[in-house]
This record gives C-alpha cells, structure tokens and sequence, in this order.
C-alpha cells in the first residue's frame, strides 16, 4: 500500500509538472527596443464611461485597482515599455485627448453598475471629438464586455465611426470554471497580425461579437457557437493616420491576465504584451505633453 500511495503521489506530481507546462510561469521577454517604445509615450484609461464606485473608491477596470477586478497588471505591461499612465474622468475632447498617444475605454457602465445608479453614455459629441483626435494620429482601444454587463448601445455609436458594431450579445459563456475551454481561442483560428505573435491560446469569458465594414477588418474571427457561420471577436479600423482596436470583452484585467488551466496553453499575458507592443508602434508623443 504505501509503495501504491508513493506511485500515486508521484503521478500526481508529474501531472501538476505537465500542467504547470502550460501555465505563464515567467513574464514575458522584453527586446531593449521593447524597454524604450514607450518612452514619451501616454497611456489615457477612461474612468467617465466606465465609473463603478465601492466603499468611496472608483473600480473596476482601472490602473490602481489590484484587486482581480482591476486593471494593475495591464497597466505594469505598459510601463514595461516605458509608457506613462493616466487617465480621464471626464467626456473626451479634442483639447483633453491631445495629452495621451493610445486612449482606451473599457465596459462603459449600466444603470445596474453606474455611481449612483447615473451611467456616462457616450453623445454625439463625444464621437466626434473621437474621432477627430484619431484622424489625427491617436490610437484607440475599446474594450466592451456581453449585453448583459457593458452599456453597448451608446458605446457602439463611438465604435461606428470607425466602422465596428458591437452585437448586443453573448458568447463564450463558461458554465463550470473547471473547464475553461468554452473560452478558449487556439492559433489554429489566428491571422498573420503581431497581436497573435508566438500564442498558442488566449482565454475570454462572457464576450460580445462584432460587425465591421470599410475601413475597418475582423483580425480574429471565430465559427458560431450554434449554426453556420462565423462570429468576429476582435477587429482593427485604419483611420486617418491613426489606428483603432476594438474587442468585445475587458480581457486582460487582473483576474484573467494570468489565467491557467490544466492542459490548455492559455497565453493572455503575452498576449497583452503583443496589444501594447502593437499600439505604441503606432502611436507617437502627445501633441501636449
């Protein structure tokens, strides 16, 4: 019996090795050119559209919430560039936007979730200062989440502009969270984009689907879930001389940025790595520093 258990615990110690041979164990590796493509280079995260408040302190999805809720670990991807954080608390303007190189609006907030029951929706005016500032060469990253979390219909009015509709929908639900893999997409459906540069696996729960048209493109696209046809997860817009990147889902937020599961090699970290990577490429200095 106790040759039986010691046979036992060491299958179970190679299972958890194997394992283990799956999950980000080491941080991804920086090129010194990687060190230094953000240097000058301003990061602005929306805290209006997305403004969920606990015990006094805004929340979720934002660079100083550590909690799995929180945004901290993305933004450490970007100043392992040398990027500068910051962020907005208010409507976007021309002026406002002229001090960031990437801005980034992540799961604009519900009547359910909003401060005081009182959501930000994004107005006209808001698309067009938007818009604007992208024409003139910022580069744009947004974030949306399922119909049932994200407020998508205004939101999708900022992402039209571009091109890209938001679906009020849902896909990719995980019913168990032992089994991760109805949130899994595999290399087998990535394109030849430098997001998907060397993974083998990202990971997204609870997700919206996409509509794009000219000058927009899917750059990840996925076969429906039930019935013929595809599904488009993530898209890019070029715009002018800037850039948009649109997803329908928060992604890499603390909870999920290093998430692992037995047997799937599941990469969101170098994943994020690759998004910022990509985006400050495109980016320049603010035109006010």
């Amino acid at each position: 019996m106790q040759n039986m258990n010691k046979l036992l615990a060491a299958g179970f110690i190679c299972l958890t090795f194997a394992a283990a041979g799956f999950a980000q164990t080491t941080q991804p590796v920086l090129s010194d050119a990687d060190k230094t493509l953000g240097t000058g280079k301003v990061i602005g995260l929306d805290y209006y559209y997305n403004h969920q408040v606990k015990n006094g302190v805004q929340f979720h999805y934002t660079w100083e919430d550590t909690a799995l809720s929180g945004y901290s670990k993305f933004g450490d991807v970007w100043k392992s560039f040398g990027a500068t954080l910051a962020d907005l608390h208010d409507a976007p303007t021309v002026d406002a936007l002229k001090h960031f190189s990437v801005y980034i609006i992540v799961n604009p907030s519900t009547v359910k979730t909003a401060a005081d029951g009182k959501p930000n929706y994004v107005q006209p005016a808001d698309c067009d200062a938007v818009a604007s500032w992208v024409n003139d060469g910022g580069v744009l990253g947004l974030f949306a989440n399922d119909v049932n979390t994200a407020e998508l219909e205004h939101f999708s009015t900022l992402s039209e502009k571009f091109g890209i509709t938001m679906n009020k929908d849902i896909r990719n639900k995980v019913p168990n969270a032992r089994d991760r893999r109805p949130g899994t997409f595999a290399a087998s459906l990535f394109t030849d984009h430098p997001l998907f540069q060397g993974l083998q696996m990202i990971y997204m729960k609870e997700i919206c689907t996409l509509q794009v048209k000219d000058p927009a493109k899917a750059i990840l696209t996925a076969p429906k879930e039930t019935g013929d046809g595809t599904d488009i997860i993530m898209a890019e817009s070029h715009y002018g001389k800037g850039l948009v990147f649109v997803v329908g889902d928060p992604w890499v937020y603390n909870e999920y940025i290093d998430v692992t599961a037995p047997g799937l090699p599941i990469q969101n970290r170098q994943a994020a790595v690759n998004l910022a990577r990509w985006l400050l490429t495109a980016a320049s200095a603010p035109q006010t520093p």
